[in-house]
């Protein structure tokens, strides 16, 4: 199984609300609107790991260990947006899986962080399908 461990030093807030939590210290994090992040859900299956949905702006999170999404070349058009240290993300208490508020789609203490190269992999090919292949790799930009 391609999942990552969790990190033990962290845990979703257990309380009631949504908590403000800095990425790029216990795992980095990869937002995609929810039109490719369902998409990149099914493709991952069981492989994936943690995800949080926020149905207000329509995104989805996957959780990555610190640092992984380094050099990581994603198309402009797809609006995935790459969070690591300076930025935050809006995590779900743990126990929050099914609401209209931002909840986990697949919860962190079952799923852990996603592997980040097998994540790249599938954003790739999904972003692909939807936008078409890259100017560079089609022969237009040579």
């Amino acid at each position: 199984m391609s999942i990552v461990t969790s990190t033990p030093s962290w845990a979703p807030p257990s309380g009631v609300a949504s908590k403000l939590e800095p990425a790029g210290v216990h795992w980095d994090a990869c937002q995609l609107p929810a039109y490719l992040g369902d998409r990149v859900l099914v493709r991952l299956g069981r492989e994936s790991g943690a995800v949080i949905r926020d149905p207000y702006g329509h995104r989805m999170t996957w959780l990555v260990p610190p640092g992984a999404t380094r050099g990581w070349v994603v198309p402009e058009t797809s609006w995935v947006q790459l969070l690591s240290t300076t930025q935050h993300v809006t995590v779900p208490p743990g126990w929050c899986t099914r609401s209209g508020f931002t909840h986990w789609v697949r919860g962190w203490a079952e799923h852990g962080l996603t592997d980040a190269r097998l994540l790249y992999v599938v954003l790739d090919a999904v972003i692909r399908a939807e936008h078409g292949p890259r100017d560079n790799e089609d022969g237009a930009g040579q």
